[in-house]
């Protein structure tokens, strides 16, 4: 009797499993007590790649698909979490759920694929971190990396990185690149953008996206063959990152996919990706113009008066622990509004601009200058002393005393500066009375026939 109902039950499951084996999930059967397992329909190897050859025990399933620790611990329960992980045959990852019904020993799971709800929640989720990112300012690296974590867990098996274009050198910078070596980010670290330079230099040079299965062979990477293997890349897809108006910002690499030409789930991928850098990027960017606008003066780029207390105010208290001499000049251009009046505002800015790029060369590199008014400028010395101050001044006066410009008409328009120098004569003061102390200077110096330097003295 015991074996006629085996028979009547295998015909039952030879049923079932003729149903089965076309139902459009990812179903298989095992034995509960054996842990044998006997069935894999068509679904199940197209959604994980293992066939019943692959798959014959929980043990060998355990082993190589690598499922979450909680659905093999709690084989009797049915788990809707989305987070349970299936590794497939080609190393991919799934995301499921499953459920489970019981006919005598067997056991039927039914698998439910959830990956691409999971990766847009995840995508959605990687967007909105990185917009929280940018809405606070964080370093632009930490930003990035946000996004290279996203691609690299829907792409285990790659490596990912962003490089920021800079503009003025034709350079690739990096900008993040976490899991890259060490060595492989110094080494490309500021390389030039061209033809054949590698993924990345050349899809910058191109301005288009350039795809390199195999680096080893690829002329893209003739000069970087070496590098590439001993980092273990073996392929490179590059991307250019540009601007919402088409401008050029960097480049976003997916290194070591398995497969040789990216699919259209991994094109998707490196638009997502891309898109997402380019949102960081100028966002960070126009953070920075607007810090640099805040605290620079819109016309000659120096320090404005702001930043000029704040940073001279820094330097003076430094002075001050170390018990260093320290020495503030203030200089004004001679005769400034018949400049403007005779030759135009345009010729005046000019005036301004050239001279403080001139004055930022001549005094030393550790000074502060700042444009404090209209014509108006100040130069906090630290660790300079008296008789430091006044050469400085000197020959910061000669030297722009031969500086000329020319107008829009051809005109050359010469022009001298007067300056006035306050130092620390063995007592305490803040910038604030070093300013005054030196403007009475450069007020004598104007009064007493301009083109020259005074020094403040209390009598």
């Amino acid at each position: 009797m015991e074996s006629i109902n085996k028979q009547l039950q295998q015909l039952h499951l030879t049923q079932i499993e003729d149903l089965l084996e076309h139902a459009p999930i990812a179903i298989g059967r095992y034995n509960i007590l054996s842990g044998r397992i006997n069935f894999l329909n068509r679904a199940f190897t197209i959604l994980f790649g293992y066939t019943l050859h692959d798959l014959p025990n929980l043990a060998v399933w355990s082993q190589k698909a690598n499922p979450t620790k909680r659905l093999i611990s709690q084989l009797d329960q049915s788990i809707d979490d989305v987070e349970n992980k299936i590794t497939c045959k080609d190393g991919t990852i799934r995301y499921v759920s499953f459920s489970f019904t019981d006919f005598g020993d067997e056991r039927f799971w039914y698998f439910y694929d959830l990956s691409e709800h999971y990766i847009k929640e995840q995508r959605l989720q990687a967007r909105s971190d990185m917009l929280e990112m940018v809405a606070k300012s964080s370093a632009l690296n930490k930003t990035l990396s946000v996004i290279i974590k996203q691609i690299e867990k829907e792409m285990p098996d790659a490596l990912c990185s962003i490089l920021l274009f800079d503009a003025t050198n034709q350079t690739l910078n990096l900008g993040a690149a976490p899991n890259l070596p060490d060595d492989y980010n110094i080494a490309i670290n500021g390389i030039k953008i061209g033809p054949n330079i590698g993924s990345c230099g050349t899809a910058a040079y191109l301005n288009e996206r350039v795809i390199v299965a195999d680096t080893a062979t690829h002329p893209y990477w003739e000069n970087f063959t070496e590098l590439a293997r001993k980092a273990g890349l073996r392929s490179c897809w590059s991307d250019p990152i540009r601007s919402a108006n088409g401008d050029l910002l960097g480049t976003f690499a997916i290194y070591n996919s398995l497969n040789p030409t990216p699919s259209q789930h991994d094109l998707e991928l490196i638009n997502f990706a891309s898109n997402l850098a380019s949102i960081a990027i100028e966002n960070h960017s126009a953070h920075k113009e607007l810090e640099r606008r805040a605290y620079n003066d819109y016309l000659t780029d120096l320090a404005n008066r702001r930043s000029f207390f704040e940073l001279s105010t820094r330097a003076l208290q430094q002075a001050k622990q170390a018990k260093e001499s320290y020495a503030l000049l203030m200089m004004d251009v001679d005769h400034f509004k018949r400049i403007n009046d005779i030759y135009g505002h345009d010729s005046g800015d000019q005036v301004l601009q050239i001279l403080a790029k001139t004055s930022q060369a001549a005094i030393p590199k550790n000074a502060i200058l700042g444009r404090i008014g209209g014509e108006e400028f100040a130069i906090f010395l630290p660790n300079s002393h008296h008789k430091q101050a006044i050469q400085v001044a000197e020959q910061l006066r000669t030297t722009l005393s031969h500086m000329a410009i020319k107008s829009q008409k051809g005109e050359r328009i010469h022009y001298t500066v007067s300056l006035g120098v306050s130092s620390c004569q063995d007592k305490c003061n803040t910038i604030g009375e070093l300013l005054s102390e030196a403007d009475k200077a450069l007020y004598k110096a104007k009064q007493t026939g301009r083109n020259k330097v005074c020094v403040f003295s209390e009598d």
